[in-house]
């Protein structure tokens, strides 16, 4: 964080609703003389507290329904807490829904005057960024089609295109890049990169975790209305993932386990690179590994091997490797698939492989008790540092995961080349300038 100054203060929010079975009820509620209760009370958010560092990125993961999207429309004003504080400090850019703020029966165009009032511009402002905003929408002559021809996901465009080119001190962004293409996506990330690096600061929701470890400098994990869990992304996405589906999540023992996880930061940082020519270095040591529950598998003895078939854990730039692990079935499945990611100490994923390869249908068939081995043969050309590997397995049939490892395994890149290559992936040979 750029400064130590809370932009956004979070203080025991309790946000509380009245739920009804019949409509009825409530004007029975109203009216009954002896004040009889024909409501039960529903907790959106349960005593939520945290702050926000001016200049952060924070994301917030949860599954559906657990409280994000109230939260933030909370933070922005939509709406009114049950009890609890909020403090914000700076202008508010939100994208909380779709559509949200457009009137249908207007313009493209019309529209961004409309919420660019909303947000706090005049027209001279809004005179100035207009071009802009048009053509980060890239809705081209629809612009100045009413909203209501729009799809979901012009709709998206045109909300972030506002939202994005206000100059907010802090931006909101509620799943809105769940739509739209490949391209546009980039270009929002890319743009969010910007504000963040201008000294903004951004809320991010959303449920995919390779965006919250790629984006956010901090995440926060929401469940049934309160808040699990808050720290390094790469951490709080995985035991989130770890836990997200278990039906009673133990709160005290994720604390516990994000505590000792984060406590060891030498797996975050850099290890400093020693002068080594050794094939193994018991130093690499995963101290962020996540064993998640067995479900009818298990996963062990995972290394990488040398074209030797030495055990090695420190990888010479351009040779050849193979990842492997043993992993054993509690039962016989008939369609099972066998997977691995290679990735940065961040949780970057740089290189995810699976057997069968996925756009094959089927899987393959396993027996009961019996060990297998998956190897998956690489050439390393990944740039000097440190790395990390997940393992995993999962039945198609049932679309469930039998067991998955995160950060099984941690092996350092050493350039033994004069290669002047930069980057985390060198997939280059060096330049060749022709004259012609």
């Amino acid at each position: 964080m750029k400064e130590q100054k809370a932009i956004i203060i979070v203080e025991n929010i309790v946000k509380k609703y009245k739920l009804y079975k019949e409509p009825i009820d409530r004007l029975k509620e109203t009216l009954h003389p002896f004040k009889k209760k024909y409501h039960h009370d529903f907790y959106a958010l349960k005593s939520v507290d945290f702050e926000i560092y001016k200049g952060e990125t924070v994301g917030i993961i949860g599954r559906n329904g657990s409280g994000k999207s109230t939260l933030l429309k909370i933070i922005t004003g939509v709406l009114t807490p049950t009890s609890g504080k909020i403090t914000v400090d700076g202008k508010i850019s939100a994208i909380l829904e779709l559509g949200a703020g457009f009137n249908p029966e207007l313009t493209g165009v019309e529209n961004i005057y409309l919420n660019t009032s909303i947000n706090g511009m005049s027209k001279s402002q809004t005179d100035s960024k207009i071009d802009e905003i048009i053509a980060f929408s890239e809705l081209g002559e629809f612009i100045n089609q009413p909203v209501k021809t729009y799809s979901s996901g012009m709709k998206a465009r045109l909300g972030f295109a506002v939202a994005i080119n206000s100059d907010p001190d802090i931006l909101i962004v509620d799943e809105a890049l769940a739509v739209g293409d490949a391209a546009f996506q980039r270009k929002c990330f890319a743009k969010m990169e910007d504000i963040r690096k201008s000294g903004a600061t951004i809320l991010f929701v959303s449920h995919s975790e390779s965006n919250i470890v790629n984006l956010c400098t901090r995440a926060i994990w929401l469940s049934n209305g309160e808040k699990v869990i808050e720290g390094e992304p790469k951490y709080v996405t995985g035991l989130y993932l770890k836990n997200s589906n278990k039906k009673d999540i133990k709160k005290d023992a994720i604390v516990l386990e994000l505590s000792k996880l984060q406590s060891k930061d030498s797996d975050i940082t850099e290890i400093a690179t020693k002068s080594i020519e050794e094939y193994y270095d018991d130093t690499l040591i995963s101290k962020s590994k996540i064993i998640y529950e067995q479900n009818g598998a298990y996963i062990d003895n995972i290394y990488i091997k040398d074209k030797d078939n030495k055990k090695v854990n420190v990888l010479k730039y351009d040779a050849d490797y193979t990842y492997c692990y043993d992993i054993r079935y509690d039962q016989d499945y008939d369609n099972v698939r066998l997977g691995m990611i290679i990735k940065t100490p961040k949780g970057v994923e740089l290189v995810a492989g699976q057997y069968p390869y996925y756009k094959t249908k089927d899987g393959i068939a396993v027996k009961a008790n019996k060990k297998y081995t998956i190897e998956w043969k690489f050439k390393c050309l990944f740039g000097a540092g440190n790395y990390f590997t997940n393992c995993g397995t999962y039945d198609l049939k049932a679309q469930k995961q039998l067991h998955r490892i995160t950060d099984a395994y941690m092996f350092r890149v050493i350039n033994n080349t004069k290669s002047i290559n930069a980057g985390m992936i060198a997939l280059l040979k060096n330049g060749n300038l022709i004259n012609e």
